[in-house]
């Protein structure tokens, strides 16, 4: 997932950077003039964040797996971890279209719906296997987890596919 991702981004770079230079990176407030360059910014900063934060989790999530402490606070400080992390990721990715005032495309709206439920998920594997020993909703973590990831995923991957398409078919007609 990180690896597809890290694609994502370096796609962004590759086609966007000749066309907006460093101001891809350093946009300031009032400076996006169409719709066209809301929806670009608003995936930018969706899978950057999304990028950022799996760079930055994952090592940590291999580090609390490894912690020398009872199986049940293992599990409580795991998930409870994911919940936090999940909320920086919500968090960070309304701060910056707030910051650039940015609107929201429908890629990252579905993304952060797809947030939610991992939130969710996350929560309910924290409540159910940390605190009520219930160990039972494995399935469901794994499919809602999966699930949203692979939303989250498409929904990142549309804005490139479809400018990708519209490149080809401009090179076709002429």
């Amino acid at each position: 997932m990180t690896v597809y991702i890290g694609l994502l981004l370096l796609w962004f770079i590759v086609t966007q950077f000749p066309t907006y230079r460093w101001r891809l990176f350093f946009v300031r407030k009032g400076e996006l003039n169409s719709l066209q360059q809301h929806e670009m910014y608003s995936c930018f900063i969706t899978v950057t964040c999304f990028f950022l934060v799996q760079v930055l989790v994952e090592p940590l999530e291999v580090y609390l797996l490894m912690l020398d402490i009872d199986l049940n606070s293992k599990i409580k400080i795991f998930y409870l971890s994911w919940v936090g992390v999940i909320t920086i990721l919500i968090v960070s990715i309304f701060l910056m279209h707030r910051f650039i005032r940015c609107l929201f495309s429908v890629s990252t709206r579905v993304c952060l719906y797809t947030l939610l439920v991992s939130i969710s998920v996350s929560f309910i594997q924290l409540v159910a296997r940390g605190y009520f020993d219930y160990h039972e909703l494995g399935l469901v973590y794994e499919l809602g987890g999966w699930g949203a990831s692979l939303v989250s995923i498409c929904a990142m991957s549309l804005y490139p596919i479809r400018q990708t398409l519209a490149y080809f078919k401009q090179v076709r007609e002429g």
